[in-house]
């Protein structure tokens, strides 16, 4: 048995899924003084619906996403080796020490780290907790960032150091020093979180291998991700996505609306996978390394909180509780849902107590209820609007991008989330398109959780002029055995690397994917001298079995 959790904004969901079906299910408040409490809530009562031996327990958690947005995170000491050339020190989240030395393009040092440069900033950073290293080519050849690192932990005994081209192993400074930045703020508050978990399930008797889910899809082993515990942000709306394509319902051109009780996640589908932001995610406004589907979040839900003010009526994007009709203070969106005939539960009185509270003198509180609906709906529809736009708009990189220029057209929207059933209808009929809500969809991110496939990556980096292979998530460089190197081979060596990093933790490698690849001659003379070749696969992300 499969048990799926996911921590959303207004509910904690959790899920039990048997070849390819949920034996139970439940929806409970999350608790946001103490996430654990209402994570062991949800566990313990799916658990006494559908008792047996779990096989894999996979969360998705607000942890991460909610440290960074609510600034509990540590301090950390950023220590980075850009080398000559562009200064990205005003383009970085926190101040960084500049050290000198550097590794050029080809992965050869050009420059000798100072020593004393290093010890200087430890002094600097003597009250950090953790640290976190990047060098502008570290990819191609990581000994500088390996020194920094073993100088650091030597001299202030820090609890941990992120090294960036661990974090990630293609090229873009920035991306990858942010990424490095967030891994480290993130790492102790999730260390804690890890640890919390593994000794919760464990007094429950649950010694079941315990994954959590990433930005892209995927899913890591709790060991992978206490070292890059900055693959878990976004993993919420990542969820929804796996459980929709587990239910099978985004065919051909789709949009994809989760609809929780907090906001509103939009994804886009072509021929029924998720786009993926080009680059990686943004994290705070910080463009990272961090894969992860190309979705956007509006502040619309179920508890978005409704008022006027001077007038105007204001939906969102606040939570200030739960609808008035389910015992909370304030009108909300459910409460609209309710007195409009769109969903039933809680008091009905109490929900038209909200809009009585809320109506216009000329208003019926069913007039006022139509006229909040429509306004969410719109705000919904915007946000999906100016999504086609950013997509029609997005940068061409390749060939194939600029012979696929088609436009695209959604034919209809898949509604999840636990408001999805009262609002999606009404959001697909503004954008002229067919509604489905499938089966399930009200707790789709927890579903998405508990079948998502786990995955890891590699980049291997051939230069065989100078007979050097390196593979930057394993720090790896050693001498090839000759110059005769081809394509194919490296795409061999990347497979045979992604098994070995897969099997380290316990990941079945599955179908395997090619997420970039590059080849490129090296001339001296007016000859070719040899070739640069990089090929970066990955266990490709998707779903463990179809739900039914």
């Amino acid at each position: 048995m499969l048990l799926g959790i996911d921590v959303g904004g207004t509910f904690t969901d959790a899920v039990i899924v048997f070849q390819g079906k949920v034996l139970a299910k439940t929806k409970t408040a999350t608790t946001h003084e103490d996430l654990l409490q209402g994570i062991f809530s949800a566990i313990d009562t799916v658990m006494r619906e559908a008792p047996g031996t779990i096989e894999r327990v996979a969360l998705s958690t607000t942890v991460v996403t909610n440290s960074l947005v609510e600034g509990k995170t540590d301090p950390v000491g950023l220590l980075v080796i850009p080398g000559p050339g562009l200064n990205i020190e005003s383009l970085l989240p926190a101040k960084a020490v500049v050290l000198s030395g550097y590794i050029d393009h080809r992965g050869r040092e050009a420059a000798k780290m100072i020593n004393e440069e290093i010890a200087e900033a430890c002094k600097t950073f003597a009250d950090k907790h953790c640290f976190a290293v990047s060098g502008k080519f570290a990819v191609r050849n990581a000994a500088q960032e390996m020194t920094v690192s073993r100088e650091i932990i030597a001299r202030t005994g820090t609890e941990h150091v992120t090294v960036a081209s661990q974090i990630a192993g293609s090229l873009n400074f920035l991306r990858r020093t942010n990424s490095a930045y967030f891994n480290a703020a993130v790492w102790r508050r999730f260390s804690w979180f890890a640890a919390a978990v593994e000794g919760a399930l464990f007094a429950r008797g649950v010694n079941a291998p315990v994954h959590i889910l990433k930005a892209d899809g995927g899913t890591m082993p709790l060991a992978l991700a206490k070292c890059q515990p900055v693959e878990a942000i976004f993993t919420g709306p990542a969820a929804s996505v796996l459980g929709i394509m587990a239910i099978g319902t985004a065919e051909g051109e789709t949009i994809s609306l989760d609809i929780g009780g907090t906001t509103t996640d939009i994804a886009l589908w072509r021929g029924g996978s998720p786009l993926f932001a080009e680059q990686g995610a943004a994290v705070s406004g910080y463009p990272t390394a961090v894969r992860a589907f190309w979705l956007r979040s509006v502040g619309i839900g179920g508890d978005s909180w409704v008022r006027r003010s001077s007038g105007k009526l204001l939906i969102g994007p606040e939570r200030v509780g739960p609808a008035m009709a389910a015992g909370g203070t304030e009108p909300t969106v459910a409460d609209a849902l309710i007195v409009a005939g769109l969903v039933d539960f809680g008091s009905r009185a109490a929900a038209y107590q909200a809009l009585e509270k809320l109506a216009l003198p000329d208003q019926t509180p069913e007039q006022a209820a139509q006229e909040i609906l429509d306004g969410a709906a719109e705000n919904i529809c915007t946000a999906v609007r100016e999504m086609l736009a950013a997509h029609q708009a997005r940068p061409v990189y390749t060939v194939t991008d600029m012979v696929n220029t088609k436009t695209f057209t959604p034919h209809a929207i898949v509604g999840v989330g636990g408001t999805a059933e009262g609002l999606a209808p009404l959001v697909a009929r503004r954008m002229g398109v067919a509604c489905q809500i499938p089966d399930n969809g009200a707790v789709a991110n927890a579903l998405g959780a508990a079948v998502a496939r786990a995955t890891t990556d590699i980049t291997v980096r051939v230069d065989t002029e100078r007979q050097v292979l390196s593979v930057a998530e394993l720090g790896l460089q050693e001498k090839l055995p000759s110059r005769g190197m081809t394509i194919a081979a490296v795409r061999q060596l990347a497979e045979k690397y992604l098994s070995e990093r897969s099997g380290r933790f316990g990941i079945i490698p599955g179908e395997v994917e090619t997420i970039y690849e590059e080849e490129f001659n090296l001339v001296r003379g007016f000859q070719t001298a040899g070739k640069i070749i990089t090929c970066r696969k990955q266990v490709k992300p998707g779903v463990l079995t179809d739900v039914h």
